[in-house]
């Protein structure tokens, strides 16, 4: 575990920054789509989308970049190939999201019945709006008051970064072929 955190460090504050900035960005999408349009549910839809696919690209570039440079590593001998890093970082990147969505998970059930469970709820979904804002439309709109909707938007950061991985693992893009290696 010391190891793992000692190489990855880096990569997974860089993601936890890269997704504070997806929030803010999505909270001012969704806040400026909002106020343009109240009627209709689309133009906030439409920019949470466009706020989680931001998101969603900003971790492909910093996973395909930390592939690749495994890749190197590999290549030269001083490595192995560990096919499912990327996956273990976005899992240990994702420890708020998964916290998060467990406190809102329990408190659900018993929020009308005891009042202290209702708070923790109230905060849940605060913290679930201020931590993964670039989701805001989206929850609002397919599923406003199921809790299970916060757990499972992890899950496209984590499959989105453990295929970028291995594209960068494979020197592949996810829109080409192989990268071509540059003339000297």
């Amino acid at each position: 575990m010391k190891d793992f955190w000692s190489e990855n460090s880096k990569i997974i504050k860089k993601l936890l920054l890269n997704q504070f900035g997806a929030t803010f960005f999505g909270i001012m999408l969704f806040m400026s789509a909002y106020s343009i349009n109240t009627e209709t549910p689309w133009p906030t839809l439409l920019a949470s989308c466009l706020a989680a696919i931001f998101y969603l690209y900003l971790i492909y570039l910093e996973l395909w970049e930390r592939g690749g440079q495994d890749r190197i590593k590999i290549d030269g001998g001083r490595a192995v190939r560990k096919p499912l890093t990327g996956l273990y970082v976005l899992l240990f990147a994702n420890i708020p999201n998964f916290i998060i969505a467990a406190i809102v998970l329990v408190s659900h059930p018993f929020k009308e019945t005891i009042a202290v469970m209702g708070n923790v709820y109230g905060i849940g979904r605060a913290l679930c709006a201020l931590w993964e804002g670039m989701y805001m439309g989206i929850v609002l709109y397919f599923s406003p008051n199921n809790p299970i909707i916060h757990l499972l938007y992890v899950f496209p950061a984590i499959f989105v970064g453990a295929a970028a991985y291995l594209l960068g693992l494979s020197n592949r893009r996810l829109l080409g072929g192989p990268v071509k290696k540059q003339s000297k």
